[in-house]
């Protein structure tokens, strides 16, 4: 083989690995935006999951108590517990909503408002106070914004998610197990 075409061999085999990874990399970022109830707006794919309460810590408490699981909270305020306390959690679920752009890359320092529309309930609107947030462990792949919100189990809600101007509106229904 001569040595140009070794090159050029080699950059092709460079090419093509590094082609894979970004398809690994995508695959893994987008994954989390393409689970649970997805709206694409012009801009941005959100993915909203409405799952079981979570313990929500601090960085500085996940890095001292190693917890297996919960929220890291890298920004924004708590609404249930305190970081890292078990508290009564009834009626609380874990609201998520996961923005990406629609290549697949995850949306960091975003600022959305995300607003609870339940018509059954005495507070028909709510406001989440929003936090960022990743899974313990999970890194940046899984950061999303969302808050613990208390919701009343079987009730059809309408979440709205608004970010520069793109609306995304999700209806569901509170799950009945929030353990």
């Amino acid at each position: 083989m001569r040595p140009g075409t070794r090159i050029l061999v080699a950059s092709s085999m460079l090419a093509v690995l590094a082609a894979a990874a970004q398809g690994a990399a995508a695959g893994a970022t987008a994954g989390h935006c393409s689970s649970g109830q997805v709206v694409k707006t012009r801009s941005y794919v959100f993915a909203l999951s409405l799952g079981p309460v979570e313990t929500m810590y601090t960085p500085a408490q996940a890095a001292s108590k190693h917890p297996k699981s919960g929220e890291v909270m890298l920004s924004g305020a708590m609404t249930s517990g305190m970081a890292g306390m078990t508290m009564s959690t009834a009626g609380q679920h874990h609201l998520e909503v996961h923005i990406c752009t629609p290549s697949g890359a995850v949306v960091t320092g975003a600022h959305p408002n995300i607003v609870v529309s339940d018509p059954a309930s005495k507070t028909m609107t709510m406001a989440v106070p929003v936090a960022v947030m990743e899974g313990v462990g999970e890194g940046v792949a899984d950061l999303h914004y969302g808050n613990n919100v208390t919701l009343t189990a079987g009730h059809h809600i309408t979440v709205t998610v608004t970010l520069k101007g793109q609306r995304a509106v999700f209806h569901t229904t509170v799950p009945h197990s929030s353990m």
